[in-house]
C-alpha cells in the first residue's frame, strides 16, 4: 500500500508542476508568449509580430553593447524597433539609471522587451499586483 501512495504523490506533483508551467507559458505577460497580452510594448489592439531574431542588448559599466558591438541608444532603438524584440541583460557593474533609460526607451518604442524580472523591476516596469507589462 505504501508504494501506491508514493506513486500517487509523484503523479500529483508532476501534474501540479505541469499545470504551473502551462500557466506561466500561456499567460502571455511581457515575454511575447501566449494569447493573453501582446507583451511589453505595442498597443493591445494592434500587437506587433517580431520582424526577425531579437536584438541582444547588454549593459555594462561602459555603456551599451548591441549584438556584440558597442553602440549608442539611438542605434539600439532603431535596430531593436526593426527587430520588434530585444533581449536585455546587464552586468553587475552597469549603471542603474542607464539600464532604466534603455528599458524605458525600448518599451516606449513599442519593442517587446525580454529581460529578467529584476531588471524590469529596477526600471519600474513591473506592477507588483499584475507582473510585467
Amino acid at each position: 500500500m505504501g508504494n501506491s501512495q508514493s506513486t500517487s504523490g509523484r503523479t500529483a506533483i508532476a501534474l501540479a508542476g505541469g499545470a504551473i508551467l502551462a500557466w506561466l507559458f500561456l499567460r502571455g505577460r511581457g515575454w511575447g508568449l501566449g494569447s493573453g497580452h501582446p507583451g511589453s510594448g505595442g498597443d493591445a489592439a494592434t500587437p506587433r509580430a517580431p520582424a526577425g531574431p531579437p536584438c541582444r542588448v547588454r549593459m555594462d559599466a561602459t555603456g551599451i553593447e548591441l549584438d556584440g558591438r558597442r553602440t549608442d541608444l539611438a542605434t539600439t532603438l532603431a535596430r531593436c524597433r526593426a527587430a520588434g524584440v530585444a533581449e536585455v541583460t546587464a552586468t553587475g557593474d552597469a549603471i542603474v539609471g542607464a539600464i532604466a533609460e534603455v528599458l524605458h526607451a525600448l518599451h516606449a518604442a513599442g519593442v517587446t522587451v525580454l529581460a529578467s524580472l529584476n531588471l524590469l523591476d529596477l526600471a519600474g516596469l513591473v506592477d507588483p499586483t499584475t507582473g510585467p507589462p
